[in-house]
């Protein structure tokens, strides 16, 4: 049995499904701990439902035998003797590390963001994300709002570019070392001159959950924008206008990625921050379609 962590926000929860219809396109067993990701992380919850995605729930006792963290009284007696015979595995780094796929009993902690970790799944998945999957499921209490609907009409009728500002706990002191001075003003200035000087009548549509800081940027910017905005918002229902404008500029979040990859217009330009993370190296979750742009002060 293999057995996937959910964990982090939807662009991760993305992520994390679609190496789990890998696994399944191979004939692995293997099932979706979907609680011990999010038990100290209280803003973020499983959230693969709004597009009618089910999965293999993993059994209790398979993450217990797996991890061997059984609190039997034995158990622990034979662990403080023995050691531990966890069978887990932390994603050490951002390569693509295909000897996961050799593996037949183990329990995945990860976020797996390159699609090279869905080759075979890759046009199921685009379904199973896509606009179709998210209006189907209005009756469950998803679909997208008189909102969300009336600005996927503009954007569908525009040469619409999404540009999304990635704010919030990127931007607080203590991970500036990891995502600071990266998705900049200047990055994302020469990221708007790169489409415009080749589609100068589009209209920008901005994402953001940073609004103190875009309405700042937004100010020196004289172009044809549009803020994204409305009380209430679901992230499924962003991640969704996003993916229906025909170029994308992206934050380097997992979020955006996304968004651009579920992009299914045929003459789209996708914009990347050329480094992705402070430190790492991201060389796998770029794609043949991005064109990245130096991350400048």
């Amino acid at each position: 049995m293999i057995i996937i962590q959910m964990a982090g926000g939807l662009g991760n929860q993305m992520f994390q499904y679609a190496l789990y219809k890998q696994f399944i396109s191979m004939g692995k067993s293997v099932s979706v701990d979907d609680e011990a990701g999010f038990r100290e992380d209280a803003q973020r919850n499983p959230a693969l439902a709004a597009f009618g995605i089910v999965y293999e729930r993993a059994a209790s006792d398979e993450i217990i035998r797996i991890t061997d963290s059984s609190m039997a009284f034995m158990a622990r007696v034979r662990r403080k003797l023995f050691g531990r015979n966890n069978h887990s595995y932390f994603e050490e780094d951002k390569i693509f590390q295909p000897q996961i796929f050799g593996w037949d009993d183990v329990y995945l902690e990860g976020y797996w963001q390159s699609e090279k970790y869905f080759a075979d799944v890759a046009e199921s998945l685009k379904t199973e994300y896509g606009l179709d999957s998210v209006l189907h499921n209005k009756n469950q209490g998803y679909g997208l709002s008189q909102q969300a609907m009336m600005y996927l009409e503009q954007i569908e009728r525009t040469e619409s570019v999404s540009i999304h500002v990635r704010g919030g706990d990127y931007r607080l002191p203590q991970n500036q070392a990891l995502f600071g001075d990266i998705c900049t003003k200047e990055y994302y200035r020469q990221a708007l001159e790169i489409i415009l000087a080749k589609h100068p009548d589009s209209t920008c549509y901005l994402f953001t959950n940073d609004r103190m800081w875009t309405d700042k940027w937004l100010g020196e910017y004289t172009g044809n924008m549009v803020l994204v905005d409305w009380l209430g918002a679901r992230d499924y229902e962003v991640l969704t206008l996003m993916s229906r404008c025909k170029h994308n500029i992206l934050a380097n979040s997992s979020f955006s990625w996304w968004a651009s990859y579920l992009n299914d217009y045929e003459d789209k330009m996708v914009i990347a921050p050329e480094k992705w993370l402070n430190g790492w190296d991201c060389r796998d979750i770029y794609r043949d379609d991005m064109m990245t742009v130096g991350a400048c002060r």
